[in-house]
């Protein structure tokens, strides 16, 4: 089969969005044991989630050029080796900065992917049936964004953190074979494209000063001397990334493409759902397994409704959308996501699994109206190379909404767990007062617990007894040695865990409350869609034919 065109084409092309879309969350679940086995920080696995989304980011517009000028189809393929490649490459990582530099190497094949499977896809069927790829496309990028934790804790669990990238090797080798046979790599028509690296340049510039002030603004300040050389590091790439986009004939990024008010808001829409779903996606794993004890399989199964209500509700949604309009599916979008924000108020280390499930349940059903929503008003009205550079620019825009929720929310979590173990240092040393030890004991352990809990990832009743039994063994007589003492000691351990877990705990759901306003205000964003039906070539929008 050397047809361009047909569901066979579409299928290959979700598989493509589907791995890379996959690896935008599927590490989430497995930071705790990538932390611990490479003895990294929660700042630098930020940057293990982040670089590959910035690469996205960055380079989705310019490899959408490339792949004009060489062939979209071939440029697919070239996109699988990559990503393979680099997949391979974080799996063998003995350290922070490897996984950190090969995650970049998979961003550069993902970047690849995504344009060009969101354009042959759309281009692959007769214009009156594009609503069907649209919407399967936007469901495979809302599934694969919220299975990523749910077959990232199955693989840890199981396997180790390692095959969570190994296991993108036979589907990349899979999707390889199946273009040999799908995808017409002889006759599909180049275009002649000029990159424009200033673009490329000045948008890096401005997306990585960004990125790196929403890391590190807690510890440095946001009204710090670095902070404020970012701010104006970012403002001045910006400015001058639209006057030279304005000027120049090949920009990397097509500003008439903003007169579309439903091009518009779809991009605003990918933005903040893709800020508000990820939020959800990388924090809640980790409280599952750090603060309520759960295993990784354990956290995966209970995050996986996110997953399963996406597949059910999406073509749903893109069904209700084509009939009503974006406009006010895409409100009630965003007021049901406020709904599991407004519970995650409350999120504590007693928090039961069923009102784990309810709240991934609800996130699904709120993403599901956001995802198809944004995936079938972001072809809008465009053809030929002008669907191309839409695509790529939601890809690049979707990416941000990622790079910006891991950011923000991991920046603010990793200053809110600071914060609150000073709190529990401040608690465990009044209670180690009142041991019935010796003082010089009573210092030791003082000390022990201090840097247990400041340097602690897991703070469990087992993990500060392993700590306090190994500082404690090379002492000559130790508290241990007696009965009484012991049970002093457990009942303390014990004491000082459960207060360490309820309050660090905490700091998840401070975040969730601090976010509920804004994901109410976000209703508004409905508004953007001024049309209260989508035009058929909206909806159906034409491509160009390859």
């Amino acid at each position: 089969m050397k047809k361009q065109n047909g569901m066979p084409v579409v299928v290959l092309m979700c598989l493509g969005i589907f791995i890379c879309m996959l690896d935008s969350t599927i590490m989430n679940i497995t930071l705790p044991a990538i932390q611990e086995d490479l003895h990294t920080t929660l700042e630098t696995s930020s940057w293990m989630l982040n670089v590959y989304t910035m690469a996205i980011a960055v380079l989705a517009i310019p490899m959408a050029r490339f792949a004009d000028l060489f062939g979209k189809h071939k440029f697919f393929m070239a996109g699988l080796v990559v990503f393979g490649l680099g997949s391979v490459l974080c799996g063998l990582s003995d350290s922070g900065t490897d996984l950190i530099v090969f995650r970049f190497v998979q961003g550069i094949g993902a970047a690849c992917l995504i344009p060009c499977s969101m354009v042959i896809g759309v281009s692959a069927v007769p214009l009156e049936k594009r609503a069907v790829p649209l919407t399967l496309l936007g469901a495979t990028q809302g599934l694969a964004t919220a299975l990523g934790p749910t077959i990232g804790g199955i693989i840890t669990q199981n396997l180790s953190w390692h095959w969570v990238f190994y296991v993108n090797v036979p589907i990349c080798l899979g999707g390889l074979i199946a273009s040999f046979y799908i995808l017409d790599l002889k006759h599909e028509t180049r275009v002649k494209a000029a990159i424009d690296w200033i673009g490329v340049l000045l948008c890096g510039i401005a997306i990585f000063s960004l990125n790196l002030v929403l890391i590190k603004g807690f510890g440095w300040g946001w009204a710090s001397l670095r902070a404020i050389v970012c701010y104006a590091v970012f403002a001045l790439a910006f400015v001058l990334f639209l006057r030279f986009e304005r000027k120049n004939k090949s920009p990397m990024i097509q500003l008439k493409l903003f007169k579309d008010r439903v091009f518009v808001g779809s991009i605003v829409t990918v933005l903040v759902g893709f800020l508000f779903i990820i939020a959800v996606m990388v924090l809640m794993p980790q409280f599952l397994t750090l603060y309520q004890g759960k295993s990784e399989f354990q956290a995966a199964l209970l995050v996986t409704p996110i997953s399963a209500t996406v597949f059910v509700f999406s073509n749903a949604a893109g069904l209700l959308i084509k009939k009503i309009g974006y406009a006010l599916p895409i409100s009630f979008g965003f007021l049901l996501l406020s709904i599991p924000y407004f519970m995650m108020r409350n999120l504590n280390v007693q928090s039961s699994s069923g009102q784990v499930i309810v709240i991934c349940v609800l996130v699904g059903l709120g993403f599901s109206f956001l995802i198809a929503g944004a995936t079938m008003a972001s072809a809008s009205s465009f053809v030929s190379e002008m669907l191309t550079s839409s695509q790529s620019v939601f890809s690049m825009i979707r990416q941000i909404g990622i790079l910006l929720s891991v950011a923000i929310f991991v920046s603010a979590l990793n200053h809110n767990i600071e914060s609150k173990k000073l709190d529990v240092v401040q608690y465990a040393s009044a209670q180690t007062a009142q041991l019935n030890v010796s003082p010089e004991e009573q210092e030791r352990i003082s000390k022990t617990m201090e840097q247990t809990i400041l340097l602690g990832g897991k703070l469990s009743k087992e993990s500060i007894e392993d700590v306090l039994e190994q500082s404690a063994a090379d002492q000559p007589v130790t508290a241990f040695a007696q009965s009484d003492t012991q049970n002093s000691i457990a009942a303390y351990v014990s004491d000082i865990a459960g207060y360490a877990q309820k309050t660090v705990g905490s700091s998840f759901s401070v975040l969730y409350t601090f976010a509920l306003p804004f994901v109410l205000l976000s209703m508004l964003i409905g508004l953007i869609f001024r049309r209260p039906k989508p035009r058929a070539s909206v909806s159906e929008a034409g491509a160009s034919e390859n």
